[in-house]
């Protein structure tokens, strides 16, 4: 495992999607669309407008790192940026028109950025009836919106079109929550490509973990992180990674990632890959080193126990519900560090109470095209197969706990999982060791 972890590789991942299966979610968003505005009636054709990504910059020509909005992409399939999609449909009809809003590059812009895809190839996932230059959007718009119009926009950000709307007096509605109840349930090709990112996250994490060992600067776990995705085909990282050594895991979303690591300290490391506009999602923890202090072990496999017993819980309940997975970590947390002696009341209310300051977050998010996927979606549903979330509980001690000898550790264990067709779940980041032993292991410090 550890030879192969550092051989050179150069994984090609496909993309799953079908051309096929852009154009069904197109089909069931309106008809989802249309089923609600047949309750109030009134409205005689849709007009759907979704804005992709534009580029942006961190200095007058200098571009940032740059990534296709979700929707946009989950829609069209389109993933260069500066785009607008329309479509429109009448309310009694299936049919249904598209147009692409985007601008050719000249041949100087060509020469510094390259060409962009050719017509015939947008076209394929995307199926529009033609290419309308952005200068001549708001002209396009004036054509199909009427005072009988009702106008589904995905971005509340667009100055120019949310002016354009406001003098429509067309009804202007989000269409956000339709299209995070569509990406909540995964395709048979999601879920392959949600498989495909979370092995390719999880071979990236037992990489760094393996090759971490004594390294003196949080940076440079960061840089071995990327080098690790992406020489097994990763795009980027699905989201600044959090590296936080010591007492700096304390802070959930610790981002700055530059500081020094001392030789006792554990590590936190939460990060994901991005693949073919899909992510994973992964918390491990590690003494950099390679040996626990008894008291960071004892506090390690005290969570640890609770991440187990909450993935049987989840793979054991008739119904997944986030809701009912969070109050069950909190019961487990108030219970498992009763016992470690973290909590020293033994009535139950306060226990809870206890274990939520000791991890004030929840167990779970949503996880798919984005990291903290379907934002719109309650976490007190009945799941049904293929949607993808996250399993992570956490503890993080502060430097003025009354417990002195666990002070200053923090610790989460994250992996990614999905309700199965069959009932209960599959744990697609089985790849990545959790055990204080198996750690040691890969870190090359246990024979």
């Amino acid at each position: 495992m550890l030879k192969n972890s550092r051989r050179f590789l150069n994984t090609i991942w496909p993309s799953r999607i079908q051309n096929e299966e852009y154009a069904r979610r197109r089909h069931d968003l309106l008809r989802n669309l249309k089923m609600d505005l047949a309750k109030n009636g009134g409205a005689e054709n849709i007009v759907l407008i979704l804005k992709g990504a534009k580029r942006s910059y961190i200095a007058p020509d200098v571009p940032a790192q740059y990534r296709q909005l979700s929707h946009f992409r989950y829609i069209t399939g389109i993933t260069m940026p500066d785009c607008y999609y329309i479509i429109t449909s009448p309310i009694d009809s299936e049919k249904s028109t598209c147009f692409l809003v985007a601008d050719k590059r000249s041949a100087y812009d060509e020469l510094w950025e390259g060409k962009l895809p050719t017509e015939a190839e947008l076209e394929k996932t995307a199926n529009f009836e033609e290419i309308v230059p952005r200068g001549k959007m708001l002209q396009t718009l004036e054509k199909l919106c009427h005072r009988n119009s009702a106008v589904f926009f995905e971005s509340q950000s667009d100055d120019l079109l949310n002016q354009f709307l406001q003098t429509k007096s067309a009804s202007v509605r989000s269409v956000n929550h339709y299209i995070d109840k569509l990406r909540l349930q995964k395709s048979s090709s999601e879920m392959q490509s949600m498989r495909d990112v979370c092995s390719l996250g999880s071979q990236t994490m037992s990489a760094m973990i393996s090759g971490v060992k004594d390294l003196q600067n949080e940076n440079a776990i960061c840089g071995l992180l990327e080098f690790e995705g992406r020489r097994r085909g990763s795009e980027m990282q699905a989201y600044p990674p959090v590296v936080a050594a010591g007492n700096r895991a304390n802070t959930i979303h610790y981002l700055d990632a530059n500081s020094e690591i001392f030789r006792g300290d554990c590590v936190l490391v939460d990060a994901g890959c991005d693949l073919n506009g899909y992510v994973s999602d992964i918390t491990r923890c590690f003494p950099i080193s390679g040996h626990w202090s008894d008291a960071q072990k004892s506090l390690y496999e005290a969570l640890l126990y609770v991440h187990e017993q909450l993935l049987s819980y989840a793979h054991n309940l008739e119904k997944v519900k986030l809701s009912l997975l969070f109050r069950k970590m909190n019961e487990l947390l108030a219970a498992s560090f009763g016992e470690l002696g973290l909590i020293k009341t033994r009535n139950h209310r306060e226990m809870i109470e206890e274990a939520e300051k000791l991890c004030p977050h929840h167990v779970s998010h949503y996880l798919g095209m984005d990291v903290h996927d379907c934002a719109t979606i309650s976490r007190d549903i009945d799941l049904p197969p293929n949607v993808v979330f996250t399993i992570e509980p956490g503890v993080y001690v502060p430097l003025n706990h009354p417990v002195a000898e666990f002070r200053g550790i923090g610790y989460r264990i994250e992996d990614d999982v999905a309700t199965a067709e069959g009932g209960g779940i599959e744990l697609l980041t089985a790849g990545v060791p959790r055990g204080s032993l198996e750690i040691q292991q890969i870190m090359s410090t246990v024979d």
